[in-house]
C-alpha cells in the first residue's frame, strides 16, 4: 500500500468512523484510517447484553485507571474506553441521548459560533434513522446512517421504574431527544435488528469496499509528523514494523479524550514545561493541550426484590441457553437488553428549571467497579450528577507511546458536587420505596437502610461512586489561551491538524455523551469538506 494520502484520520472511534465515510464520499480523496484495536468483529460487541463482557476486556478496552483520587480515598477509578473500529460506540451501553439545548447555547455563548443548539440540531438529524414509535415531530431525522431505536426487549421492571417514578411525582417522558428533557421513560438505543448499531457499523462498513479508503487496524500512532507548525504525516507501529504515513491536505485527531491529547503532547505539542520534563522537543506551546477535562460521577443504589424476577442469573446455565438460542431466532430475548434500559433527567433542589441528574435503572443489582455479579436478585439506580464543577487533566506518564497517560479527574474535589450526589441517592430511594416497587422490593441492598445523614452518604459516595464514562474536553474549542482547538476544530498555531472528537467540547453536556462525538464528527466532516477541498485528479 502507498503511503500517501489526501486525509489522514487517526482513531477508529465514534468519530473517527464517520470521518472516513464522509471525507471518503468524494472519490478524488486518498482517505487513511488508523485504529490501535483490532476489527470489530468479536461476536460480544454486536449481542447488546455482553456489554459486562466489554467493560475490562483485555483487547476491545484500553483498560485505563485514574491516578489516586484524593477525595475519594485515594481510589484509581476505572476509565473504560473501546479500543477496536468503533470506539467506545462498540462497548458502551448504547443510550442514545443528546443532551439539553442548554448545553449547546453555552458552548456558542462561551465564543463557538456556528455552535448553538440551532447549528447542531440539524447534525444530529443528519446522522439517524429514528424508528421510535413516539418521538417528538420535528427533532429525527430517517435517512441518516446511524440506527436508533426502541428496543427489541425490555425488561419488566424497566417499566415498573417508570411507573415508580411517576408516582412521586417525575413525569413520563416518550422521547428525552425531543421538546423537554425532563421526566422518566425507555432509553432509546443505538440498534439494529437486535443489535449494536456502533459507528463503525453505521459508518464504515458500508464504506469499507470504496478504493480510496485505506483502514489500517492494530495500527498504534507513535507521533505527528511536522514541518515546522505544519502537520504533514504520522509515524505509526503495527507489530514491530515501524512505518509512516503522509498527508497533502489534512491530519485529523479522533482518538477521544484520553487518545488525542496524549498523541499532542507525544508529539511536542503541548504545555512547554510538561513536554521538558519527558525530554520532548517542543513543536508548540499549547498550554491547554490535557487540561480541562471533565466527566460524569456517578453512584449507584440496589435494592433486592421480594421475588425471584430480575435478569440475574440469565448468562448462567439453561437460562443462558434459552436466551441465547431465542436472541439468534429473532433478536427478542434478554440478550438485547443494553441493561441500561430506562432512566430519566431529575432537577434537584439545586437546579429547579433544568435537569441535573440523570439516573439509569437496570434490572439487575451490579456494582461498577467491575460490573460484578451479587448472586441476588434485584435493582440498581444509577445516579449521575449532570453538572460537575470538578476539573482534572491528562498528562504523560512518559514519553513512550506506549505508556497510558496519567489520568486525574480531581473528582469531588470542588464544591457541591458531592451535595448534588446525596440528592441522586434520595430520589433513587423515593423511587424504590414508591409505586409498584413498594410492594416488590423486600429491601435496599446498598446503602442499606442504616446509611443515614449527610455524613453517612459522603463516605458512601466517596467509597463507592464511579465515573460514568464521560470524559471530555481535553482539547478544548474555544477563543481563549487554554483552549487547544478553535471553532473550526483547527488546532491553533498548527497548520493542516484538526481534532474532532469527544476532547473539543467546550463543557461537559447533560447526558450520555456518543450521540454529541458523532455530531461533532458529522460538523468536522463538512467543515474539512468547505475549507481544505482536495483538488481534483486529472
Amino acid at each position: 500500500m502507498h503511503n500517501h494520502f489526501d486525509y489522514i484520520i487517526v482513531g477508529g472511534g465514534s468519530a473517527g468512523c464517520v470521518l472516513a465515510n464522509r471525507l471518503s464520499n468524494d472519490f478524488n480523496a486518498e482517505v487513511l484510517l488508523l485504529e490501535a484495536g483490532p476489527k470489530d468483529r468479536n461476536p460480544l460487541i454486536h449481542m447488546p447484553a455482553s456489554i459486562s463482557r466489554l467493560i475490562e476486556h483485555k483487547t476491545l478496552n484500553w483498560n485505563y485507571t485514574t491516578t489516586a483520587q484524593t477525595a475519594m480515598n485515594e481510589r484509581q477509578i476505572p476509565v473504560p474506553r473501546g479500543r477496536t473500529l468503533g470506539g467506545s460506540s462498540s462497548i458502551n451501553a448504547m443510550v442514545h441521548i443528546r443532551g439539553q439545548a442548554q448545553d449547546y447555547d453555552e458552548w456558542r455563548d462561551m465564543g463557538n459560533d456556528g455552535w448553538g443548539y440551532s447549528d447542531v440540531l440539524p447534525l444530529f438529524k443528519y446522522s439517524e434513522t429514528n424508528h421510535g414509535a413516539n418521538i417528538d415531530e420535528g427533532f429525527h431525522g430517517f435517512k441518516g446512517p446511524l440506527q436508533i431505536n426502541d428496543r427489541a426487549y425490555t425488561h419488566p421492571l424497566s417499566d415498573l421504574f417508570v411507573e415508580s417514578a411517576e408516582a412521586v411525582g417525575l413525569a413520563k417522558n416518550n422521547d428525552f431527544n425531543g421538546h423537554n428533557q425532563l421526566g422518566v421513560g425507555r432509553y432509546q438505543v443505538a440498534q439494529s435488528n437486535g443489535k449494536r448499531c456502533s459507528s463503525a457499523t453505521a459508518y464504515l462498513h458500508p464504506a469499507a469496499d470504496r478504493p480510496n479508503l485505506s483502514v489500517i487496524t492494530n495500527a498504534k500512532v507513535r507521533r505527528i509528523l511536522f514541518n515546522a507548525t505544519r502537520a504533514v504525516g504520522v509515524e505509526y507501529q503495527v507489530g514491530n514494523s515501524v512505518d509512516k504515513a503522509m498527508a497533502s491536505t489534512e491530519i485529523v485527531l479522533s482518538a477521544g479524550a484520553i487518545g488525542s491529547p496524549q498523541l499532542l503532547l507525544l508529539s511536542g505539542v503541548g504545555p512547554a514545561a510538561e513536554l521538558a520534563e519527558h525530554g520532548i522537543p517542543v513543536v508548540l506551546d499549547l498550554p491547554g493541550v490535557g487540561k480541562n477535562l471533565q466527566d460524569h460521577l456517578n453512584v449507584s443504589v440496589l435494592a433486592q426484590t421480594k421475588e425471584p424476577i430480575s435478569l440475574y442469573g440469565i448468562d448462567k446455565g439453561f437460562k443462558a441457553a434459552t436466551t441465547a438460542i431465542q436472541y439468534l431466532w429473532n433478536k427478542s430475548s434478554p440478550g438485547a437488553s443494553n441493561a441500561a434500559e430506562s432512566g430519566g433527567f431529575y432537577s434537584s433542589k439545586f437546579s429547579p428549571k433544568r435537569a441535573d441528574i440523570q439516573l439509569h435503572f437496570i434490572p439487575l443489582m451490579v456494582y461498577p467497579k467491575p460490573v460484578a455479579d451479587i448472586n441476588q436478585h434485584g435493582v440498581t439506580i444509577h445516579a449521575c450528577n449532570l453538572r460537575p464543577t470538578d476539573v482534572g487533566e491528562i498528562t504523560l506518564a512518559s514519553a513512550d507511546h506506549r505508556q497510558a497517560p496519567l489520568i486525574d479527574q480531581r473528582f469531588l474535589q470542588t464544591q457541591g458536587n458531592i451535595e448534588r450526589m446525596r440528592e441522586g441517592i434520595h430520589i433513587s430511594r423515593e423511587i424504590l420505596a414508591s409505586g409498584p416497587f413498594a410492594d416488590l422490593i423486600s429491601h435496599t441492598y446498598s446503602p442499606n437502610n442504616t446509611c443515614q445523614g449527610d455524613d453517612a452518604l459522603n463516605a458512601y459516595i466517596r467509597a463507592n461512586a464511579e465515573t460514568e464514562y464521560h470524559p471530555v474536553s481535553t482539547c478544548r474549542m474555544g477563543p481563549d489561551d487554554m483552549s487547544v482547538v478553535d471553532a473550526n476544530l483547527k488546532v491553533k498555531g498548527i497548520q493542516n491538524l484538526r481534532v474532532a472528537d469527544a476532547s473539543v467540547m467546550p463543557k461537559l453536556i447533560s447526558g450520555n455523551t456518543n450521540a454529541t462525538s458523532v455530531m461533532i464528527a458529522e460538523k468536522a466532516a463538512q467543515l474539512i469538506l468547505q475549507q481544505s477541498p482536495v483538488l481534483r485528479k486529472t
